[in-house]
């Protein structure tokens, strides 16, 4: 990996109100980052011992050099706007650039000794990983389509893998399913059940830590939809899953199907709790962990 890393020292103005500098910088790394994809993470430092104390370290991560002549080539581009390039040089009101640099990764993984301190979701900072973990969240649950439902009942425990969509506000997973089906069955027993999605294959900014793989885990509560809501559902599933009016008319059931003797339901999994797969733990010492991500942070 090839991370770029400039030092910033923040002027008067900065100094005279770190709020509105904080908060400056927070709107510069949503604006300026946004489709820049071959960026695969972003961090900000503040030196507090040694030289040039208070100064700003900023460091962007890409998976070579050839993802960096990229990310040079599209901002050179963008500089050509006036407006996009005024807005990227006011960043001269708030601090001066002291020097850029680049570092490499080793070739090799180098291990802690057993017991060391690594990064784990007790010990990373929150509020430096909750864009990202919102971020890497937002786009599986957009993107993976399937989720597999672990749920238990008087049939026994069962795995069943359902083509969801995605519901806001609270977060919600809405798919449809057969009332006879075992994992429906258990579902109206035990409606407390959990449940993992994935993708493969992978690249630039939505691989997590350069690794072509990302995953969650959730619990969460389930029920069956009856009444009005069926209709509104009905609606939604169908309208989310096929935005394509053709392809939608092809797949489209009735809603008689999801109402009193029909033979299938929609059903709501209400997300309580959500984990990402720990990418930057497993290229530290390839532990298989996972970190939970506050539901408050994945914006549908």
């Amino acid at each position: 990996m090839l991370h770029l890393v400039y030092r910033f020292q923040p002027n008067a103005k900065a100094r005279a109100d770190l709020n509105a500098f904080w908060k400056w910088i927070a709107d510069r790394q949503l604006w300026f980052y946004d489709g820049l994809d071959m960026v695969l993470d972003t961090k900000w430092y503040t030196v507090t011992i040694g030289a040039d104390v208070h100064c700003l370290e900023h460091h962007v991560t890409f998976a070579d050099e050839a993802a960096w002549g990229q990310y040079r080539q599209e901002v050179s581009r963008r500089s050509r706007d006036p407006q996009w390039e005024s807005r990227r040089t006011d960043q001269d009101e708030w601090y001066e650039i002291l020097d850029a640099r680049l570092l490499t990764d080793p070739p090799i993984p180098v291990p802690l000794p057993s017991g060391a301190q690594v990064s784990t979701p007790a010990t990373r900072s929150v509020a430096a990983d909750s864009t990202v973990l919102g971020k890497r969240s937002r786009f599986l649950l957009e993107n993976a389509r399937f989720v597999t439902l672990a749920t238990s009942g008087p049939a026994g425990i069962w795995a069943s893998t359902v083509n969801y969509v995605v519901l806001p506000n609270p977060l919600r997973l809405l798919w449809y399913s057969l009332k006879t089906a075992r994992h429906s069955l258990n579902i109206a027993a035990q409606p407390y059940i959990s449940g993992s999605l994935f993708l493969t294959g992978l690249t630039g900014s939505n691989a997590p830590s350069g690794i072509p793989i990302d995953g969650a885990q959730l619990t969460g509560t389930c029920h069956e939809v009856s009444g009005p809501e069926a209709t509104e559902h009905h609606r939604e599933y169908y309208e989310r899953n096929f935005p394509d009016p053709a392809i939608r008319e092809q797949w489209l059931l009735p809603l008689s199907d999801f109402r009193d003797e029909g033979p299938r339901r929609f059903y709501s999994l209400r997300v309580n709790d959500w984990w990402l797969y720990d990418a930057d733990r497993w290229l530290v010492d390839k532990h298989d962990t996972r970190v939970e991500v506050p539901l408050s942070t994945i914006h549908i």
